[in-house]
């Protein structure tokens, strides 16, 4: 399942008050995060995305898990979207506006090539 692991200061709480719904274009790859959803305790947040991609339309959750030190973004596994080059754009994407927002950092993930800088 593909994941990117954020480490620092970064929280579910932080997130949420981080958080800017966009949409990000590059040439006919169109990745929109609409909505962020946090539980009541803060155990999880989800954000609510589409991509479009040659025509095909995904629509699917991202989740934000605590950890120590962290959090561990991902795909939620009940949307169950195809692991498309778009859909890990999209993870890519939210890691990486959060990781600038919240002044964290990459650690693990099965995404490396997809990363923004």
């Amino acid at each position: 399942m593909p994941h990117v692991v954020l480490e620092g200061g970064i929280t579910i709480d932080e997130a949420e008050r981080r958080f800017e719904p966009f949409v990000h274009r590059d040439g006919a790859l169109v990745v929109k995060a609409e909505r962020f959803y946090r539980e009541r305790q803060a155990r999880a947040a989800l954000i609510e995305m589409v991509v479009v991609e040659a025509g095909h339309t995904q629509k699917f959750f991202i989740q934000l898990s605590p950890r120590e030190g962290g959090l561990t973004v991902r795909l939620e596994p009940l949307t169950d979207p195809e692991k498309s080059p778009g859909v890990r754009r999209a993870l890519a994407q939210v890691a990486h506006r959060f990781r600038v927002a919240c002044g964290a950092r990459y650690g693990r993930t099965n995404i490396e090539d997809d990363l923004i800088p």
